[in-house]
């Protein structure tokens, strides 16, 4: 007579892959919000003496105001997260950044494809069909960047994507 061990059942306390997953999501935009509003006091606190590292680049010197973030989207047909970016831009002044949407032509940001009124007709009117990989992401990232620097208050500028973040100092 052979005897088979029994294996015990799963216990119900143990963390599953999908609970650790969550949890791990959950601290990687915790902290994707923490740095942005790290980024937000930063700028907001910045003394003349760092605004003039930024004239040889002739930026600063025409700069009129509090300088500010432009925050720079690029993405598809909707913004993922966009309850999250609510979060933080309910929690910012609004003096203190923009925000520029880059999507498929023709997809207009207002209540039928994002719940936060933030994103209401940010996106760009010129935009172009994108590629993942292809050189079309160029020139969308090329068209977001000129948005953002046709307004001088815009020092920094950070590229979100809808599946990497980038950061553009």
């Amino acid at each position: 007579m052979t005897m088979k061990k029994r294996l015990p059942p799963p216990s119900s306390s143990s963390p599953s892959i999908r609970q650790h997953f969550w949890l791990g999501l959950q601290l990687v935009l915790s902290l994707s919000v923490l740095i942005c509003v790290l980024a937000l006091l930063r700028i907001n606190s910045q003394s003349e003496s760092s605004a003039s590292a930024f004239s040889s680049f002739g930026r600063s010197s025409s700069v009129q105001g509090t300088p500010k973030i432009a925050f720079l989207f690029l993405a598809r047909f909707n913004l993922p997260l966009d309850f999250l970016w609510h979060a933080f831009f309910e929690n910012a002044e609004e003096r203190n950044y923009s925000i520029y949407i880059h999507s498929e032509p023709g997809i207009v940001f207002d209540e039928s494809t994002t719940s936060s009124p933030f994103f209401y007709g940010r996106q760009l009117r010129g935009s172009v069909k994108v590629a993942w990989g292809e050189s079309s992401m160029v020139d969308a990232e090329r068209l977001l960047l000129a948005a953002a620097l046709e307004d001088p208050a815009n020092q920094r500028f950070i590229l979100i994507s809808d599946r990497h973040q980038f950061w553009i100092l």
